[in-house]
């Protein structure tokens, strides 16, 4: 019975889930910790907010009793002194000793006059607490924090094995929304599941937002280097590649990010093998144009000269063959399929043997591959999602403007066979592409 091959992949997943209970175990505790953690920082915090504003009353309390002590003070001074005139218009009074009534000896009596009407201005002091925020349960948790978690379903190995069976394609949409904050394209889209993916809005952003289907943002990372691709590995984590720092970040599943690799090349856009080994493509400061192959682990393995090809985004066809969108000299744009030892097997330039014209020059952006080798490319130019077969030949338009896209920039591919659609108005835009079990 041909199912009985899978045995060894079940074994595997059993194997993963006992390994993925115990790393939801640890996070449990670390998450705990946390916790607790936050809440003694917020109770140091909050006492010594008490301490200081106890200070302050202390002090505001002693500084205005002084003042009305003198001023009461003076007052006696002044009714013992009138006191003991005849007559308040009597210039020539006896000698008292207070300073503040004897600089008034020698005056007339306008000024003893001016002098008695601004002590009998007496200061109302209101001392009183403010209260901040209204304490309830939205402001406590937007204070305190909160506690968040999302999954990535890596797609079956046993679906990822099955190129030989030509897939059921049906393009339909099932969802459109408009991703938050910065305005501008959206340039990196990675599903992590059938509901939920990675995006990245507006060039020179750092932060990316984890989205489902419904247009919610579930959770935000920034990073401290702008990011330019995300993809997603089959252990769980995410990797960013970014243009300022010629480096690689990994985000594990507990969203901490950490350097995956340090290149000598500028990175743009990267695609990750059924092995989970990470291609990336990208170009050095002498205008060296590559692809290099990373492991797992982030260490070099090898890479490859294709200039004077300048790849912008790539795919993976086969273990022998990929793709990448090329920007060339004299602002030729073309889709490119080359084998690992740099040789151009075919270039796809929007035309076809279909004779379909398109009204623009022909401007690839975003690219993935299936898993039964089709590419797929999105053309900024033409508002157009283009599906070619294995070979680079032309099958069909799978989107275009009838489906309301504009300037399409990047594509995702999730495990349920949706196709993720980002444009130039940083909307999303999710399509039912392919039933991978059909």
């Amino acid at each position: 019975m041909e199912f009985l091959n899978f045995i060894p992949v079940l074994q595997y997943c059993v194997e993963e889930i006992v390994t993925q209970k115990s790393k939801l175990c640890d996070s449990a505790r670390v998450t705990t910790a946390d916790i607790i953690n936050r809440a003694a920082l917020l109770h140091d915090a909050i006492d010594k907010v008490k301490e200081n504003l106890l200070v302050k009353t202390k002090r505001i309390l002693d500084s205005e009793l002084k003042k009305m002590e003198f001023h009461e003070e003076e007052l006696k001074t002044w009714i013992s002194w009138l006191s003991s005139q005849n007559d308040i218009s009597n210039q020539n009074v006896p000698e008292v000793k207070d300073e503040s009534i004897c600089k008034f000896q020698n005056g007339n009596r306008k000024e003893w006059l001016a002098r008695l009407q601004q002590l009998s201005e007496i200061q109302h002091i209101s001392l009183y607490f403010k209260s901040g925020e209204v304490i309830n349960e939205a402001f406590v948790n937007s204070l305190f924090g909160s506690v968040q978690n999302f999954s990535i379903t890596p797609p079956s190995p046993i679906r990822k094995n099955r190129r030989d069976t030509f897939p059921t394609i049906g393009v339909e949409r099932r969802a459109k929304f408009k991703s938050k904050g910065t305005a501008g394209n959206i340039h990196a889209i990675a599903p992590i599941s059938g509901n939920e993916a990675w995006i990245c809005c507006g060039w020179g952003n750092k932060e990316m937002v984890l989205y489902n289907m419904d247009g919610d943002a579930l959770v935000s990372v920034t990073l401290d280097v702008a990011i330019d691709h995300i993809v997603s590995t089959r252990n769980g984590n995410v990797l960013v590649s970014s243009y300022n720092g010629n480096s690689i970040w990994r985000l594990d599943e507990q969203l901490n990010a950490t350097k995956f690799a340090t290149l000598s090349f500028v990175p743009r856009g990267m695609a990750v093998a059924e092995s989970n080994e990470i291609y990336v493509c990208g170009v050095e400061r002498n205008r060296r144009h590559l692809i290099a192959k990373f492991a797992a682990d982030g260490t070099l393995i090898s890479d490859i000269t294709i200039s004077p090809h300048d790849p912008h985004r790539l795919g993976l066809i086969s273990e022998d063959k990929l793709c990448f969108s090329d920007y060339s000299k004299n602002n030729k744009r073309q889709l490119v399929i080359m084998d690992n030892t740099c040789k151009v097997q075919c270039t796809y330039n929007g035309k076809n043997e279909r004779n379909i014209e398109l009204e623009n020059p022909f401007y690839p952006l975003g690219t993935q591959v299936d898993q039964y080798g089709n590419i797929i490319v999105a053309d900024w130019n033409n508002d157009r999602v283009h599906l070619l077969d294995t070979n680079g030949q032309f099958s069909q338009f799978l989107v275009d403007t009838d489906c309301g896209i504009e300037r399409p920039c990047s594509l995702g591919l999730d495990r349920d066979g949706k196709l993720w659609v980002g444009n130039a108005t940083g909307h999303v835009h999710v399509f039912s592409y392919c039933n991978w079990l059909t």
